[in-house]
């Protein structure tokens, strides 16, 4: 794929004029990005579009490493099995697949989308979630159904593993947040009831901490959340979204929080200060459907128009470098 780059405007939080370089390649992806993750090379990513497609691409040079073709169904989540050198898909055919190359080994048992992927370190067992209110657990080695629980009205919206422990974390649309046994698929708690959809979460890395995204109208709910695993409690929320939260991360440690949504916008949160500190505003892109985060701070935005690469190359403001 070839490459071609322009001088923009960074829009920042501050009253910056500064032009700076955004480099366009050619998109990966004919319609929406649905969900992104990290690959294990540097300057690589996994995506999932709603072409029924994934990808590994190298955003450093505008290159396709690998396609993964899936027909004409949306790709839901992706992850990647770094210890197997795999990549593991959700799709709207109600499939789970696993990677390697361009070939498939298909897990079939969800009789509805497939809405959320997660993938043991060891790469020994992947987890699925589904809107037919499953989570299956599935031996890699096998392509078998190990566990499979159902509860009434619990149509996940996302899977996280917690660092270094037997723990599922997972969010519904029945506005819950729950913690699951990996190793039998019991459950170990449930949080309180929000007033919205928990549509995302994520881990912080010492697993001490859960972040989650909710869904919202109009600046009612539209919030994030941040739970104690450890005291199994409500710690805060962080307002100031008009719509709904699609995406939450963790940035650095548990103390910053990176949040994308249907209103075009990516903000950065001091969870300490319970304030947001920096923002940016996707204009053109559309909907904020996934993020991942960097140790440097950059960050790489999912849209439904596309990827976009964000780095803070100045206190105070994040500028757009890379869209593809």
């Amino acid at each position: 794929m070839g490459a071609r780059s322009s001088h923009t405007p960074s829009r920042h939080t501050k009253a910056d004029t500064v032009e700076r370089t955004v480099h366009r390649f050619s998109k990966v992806h004919q319609g929406g990005v649905n969900c992104i993750s990290p690959a294990p090379s540097r300057h690589t990513i996994i995506t999932g579009g709603a072409d029924g497609n994934a990808t590994i691409f190298n955003f450093n040079s505008g290159k396709v490493i690998s396609y993964m073709r899936h027909g004409d169904r949306p790709i839901t989540a992706v992850q990647s099995a770094g210890a197997i050198d795999a990549v593991v898909t959700g799709c709207r055919d109600t499939k789970v697949r696993l990677w390697q190359g361009s070939t498939a080994t298909v897990f079939s048992g969800h009789s509805l989308v497939v809405t959320a992927v997660a993938i043991t370190p060891d790469s020994d067992r992947i987890l699925s979630g589904s809107r037919d209110n499953c989570i299956n657990a599935w031996d890699v080695r096998t392509a078998k159904l190990l566990y499979s629980i159902s509860e009434s009205r619990n149509l996940i919206t996302a899977l996280k593993l917690i660092p270094n422990e037997h723990v599922l974390v997972q969010t519904s649309e029945d506005k819950r947040v729950r913690l699951w046994d990996t190793r039998n698929l019991q459950l170990i708690h449930v949080y309180p009831t929000k007033h919205y959809i928990q549509t995302s979460c994520d881990v912080s890395a010492d697993g001490n901490y859960i972040v989650s995204g909710s869904n919202g109208f109009s600046g009612s709910g539209c919030e994030i959340s941040l739970w104690d695993v450890r005291a199994q409690r409500l710690v805060c929320e962080l307002r100031g979204h008009t719509q709904g939260v699609n995406t939450v991360k963790f940035l650095h440690d548990s103390s910053v929080v990176v949040s994308g949504s249907q209103d075009s916008l990516v903000k950065i949160w001091d969870v300490t200060r319970r304030e947001c500190v920096l923002e940016k505003r996707l204009p053109g892109m559309g909907a904020v459907t996934d993020l991942v985060t960097y140790p440097d701070s950059s960050i790489v935005c999912a849209t439904s128009g596309g990827c976009v690469l964000l780095t803070q190359t100045d206190p105070g403001c994040v500028t757009e470098t890379i869209c593809f």
